[in-house]
């Protein structure tokens, strides 16, 4: 399929997802996000300091410049940056980043609708780490194709320059994800940052597409009353769980996830279904929904800048292991969905 084949299949899947409040008009995309192409940019910095801020009580903002090319030439903004995450922020040699711009600075640039959107940085110099960042957004891309309650994610070429010269410039794939607020907003909806919201809070259909979204990754690296790599959002009609960060997922299979002792498997590659413990019929339209999606999944990934042939062929025989397991809807849900699930 080709690229502007590819774009239709999304865009088309898009104008038909779900998982939010069906009854509301299809929310407006920032035009950040709207192009599939990588954006070039340079991100200049104290980068030696930057990379050194390891505790999150206590990293500071940096300035920091923004330097990218269109059709009039070089263009450049002031933002600051400072360190985030938690695991990332300790075991990477590139930490993660956020990014903050101010309004008055992005007006009238392709940034203008970002505030603070997180940077996910390649976790380090092997290969394998830049492969596991592209395989991160092909997995926001798959969300994407299956509902609008997802957050957007942008792929740039990001060159990190120190501004003493102190380090060398490095030259890696970067992904910037959508504002929480934004995401909110979107949805016409309120964060909700509060623990303890049970899972069956949910809509038993949003319940079941997200169960099995995270079943088909492979992650178990995720909870909704705990708000772990989820985050809760209130609609007029409904609370909506959206999914994010998933380089433990075992579709990725990152050199550094380890399995949830609790769980008992060896390797993150293993998946464990850790939805809402519901039947067969409940779950039918989530299962359907993917297996109308299954060529337009593989030709997001066939799709993505720089992920090699081998990683996209690994990953669809992974994927295929799930098709397999599902095609019988009774026992999936025997074998597969009762033993693990929650009540």
């Amino acid at each position: 399929m080709t690229r502007r084949g590819v774009r239709r299949c999304w865009r088309g899947a898009m104008a038909t997802a779900v998982f939010a409040a069906s009854a509301a008009p299809a929310p407006a995309q920032a035009p950040f996000f709207r192009s599939l192409e990588p954006l070039a940019v340079t991100l200049r910095a104290d980068l030696r300091a930057l990379l050194r801020d390891r505790n999150p009580d206590t990293s500071i903002w940096r300035g920091a410049t923004l330097t990218w090319e269109d059709s009039a030439g070089p263009r450049s903004i002031t933002l600051r940056v400072r360190t985030r995450g938690l695991f990332r922020l300790r075991a990477c040699d590139f930490p993660p980043i956020r990014l903050r711009f101010a309004a008055d600075s992005v007006r009238g640039t392709p940034w203008e609708e970002l505030r603070r959107p997180k940077l996910v940085t390649h976790c380090g110099p092997r290969n394998e780490y830049e492969q596991n960042l592209l395989q991160e957004y092909a997995v926001y891309r798959v969300l994407q194709l299956l509902t609008p309650a997802s957050f957007q994610a942008r792929l740039l070429r990001m060159t990190y320059e120190d501004e003493s010269g102190a380090e060398r410039p490095v030259t890696r794939y970067a992904i910037v994800t959508e504002d929480p607020e934004r995401l909110a907003d979107r949805l016409r909806g309120t964060l909700v940052d509060v623990p303890g919201v049970r899972f069956a809070r949910l809509r038993s259909e949003d319940a079941a597409l997200l169960g099995v979204f995270e079943y088909f990754i492979g992650n178990t690296d995720w909870s909704v009353p705990g708000i772990h790599n989820i985050q809760l959002v209130r609609t007029p009609d409904t609370l909506v769980a959206v999914p994010f960060d998933f380089d433990w997922a075992g579709v990725i299979d990152a050199r550094y996830a380890r399995p949830d002792p609790r769980f008992g498997i060896r390797s993150v590659r293993i998946r464990v279904y850790r939805g809402l413990c519901q039947e067969a019929a409940e779950l039918e339209p989530a299962l359907a929904r993917f297996e109308a999606l299954r060529d337009s999944i593989a030709a997001v990934y066939r799709a993505v800048p720089g992920l090699e042939p081998r990683t996209v062929e690994r990953t669809l025989r992974y994927f295929a292991e799930f098709y397999e397991a599902i095609a019988n809807r009774q026992r999936f849900v025997r074998d597969v969905v009762r033993p693990t699930c929650l009540r």
